[in-house]
């Protein structure tokens, strides 16, 4: 960046769309945080194991950063002594075969969260009692654990979830504040269920529940939806 000579631009670029793609996003929870520093670092380590190094200065055989921001002419010459179309390559090699890593797990294992009041699915998912999060391995349920409401405030619910690993949420309703969220963390949604939780996960599995596609709008339903 701006010729500093410190980490790899292809480096960069790497963990930013890592970061995007699979980051945590509450400051505040150590274990995701900690979770993704060791994601960060073992891309890193990879490239680095190849390549002698992630610096640019090492990568180009300079001994000193440069702090002169003007740059060099991009001649023919120029890039032939330069690896940094190779070192591209290579990043981006890292990442996708990490990406389809990441997609034929989440193909063979999944969790889906139903809001829930009872054993049942709840009418509305910012009040609802408990979430009732179903783990599935190859289209059958193989775990169940409730996790209480931990309660209700503006954007909170959907991330909450999303960051527990959550693949799909089966609710009764839900605000349309919630639905964004959860699409923008790639979390499927579900409404217009009803009856008993783990009976509409299974009929999910098999195809046959499908979103209604309604979303709360009424004044009075806002607040307990979860917008």
């Amino acid at each position: 960046m701006g010729r500093l000579r410190e980490v790899c631009g292809a480096v960069s670029g790497m963990l930013m769309v890592v970061g995007m793609k699979y980051g945590y996003t509450d400051p505040a929870d150590k274990f995701k945080k900690s979770e993704h520093y060791r994601l960060i670092q073992s891309l890193a380590k990879r490239f680095e194991n190849k390549n002698r190094s992630i610096i640019c200065r090492e990568l180009l055989n300079l001994s000193l950063k440069r702090d002169d921001p003007v740059p060099e002419d991009r001649t023919e010459a120029y890039y032939k002594e330069r690896p940094c179309a190779e070192l591209v390559e290579y990043a981006a090699k890292i990442l996708d075969e990490y990406i389809e890593m990441k997609n034929t797990e989440e193909k063979q294992t999944m969790k889906i969260a139903v809001a829930a009041e009872g054993r049942s699915v709840t009418e509305h998912f910012g009040h609802c009692a408990s979430f009732l999060i179903y783990d599935v391995e190859n289209g059958k349920i193989t775990n169940e654990e409730s996790v209480p409401n931990p309660g209700h405030r503006p954007g909170f619910l959907p991330n909450f979830l999303a960051d527990r690993g959550v693949n799909v949420i089966i609710s009764g309703g839900m605000g349309g504040g919630a639905v964004d969220i959860f699409n923008e963390r790639n979390v499927e949604v579900i409404v217009g269920a009803s009856g008993d939780a783990r009976a509409a996960v299974e009929n999910y599995l098999k195809g046959e529940l499908k979103t209604t596609g309604s979303v709360c709008h009424e004044h009075q339903h806002h607040d307990k939806c979860g917008e």
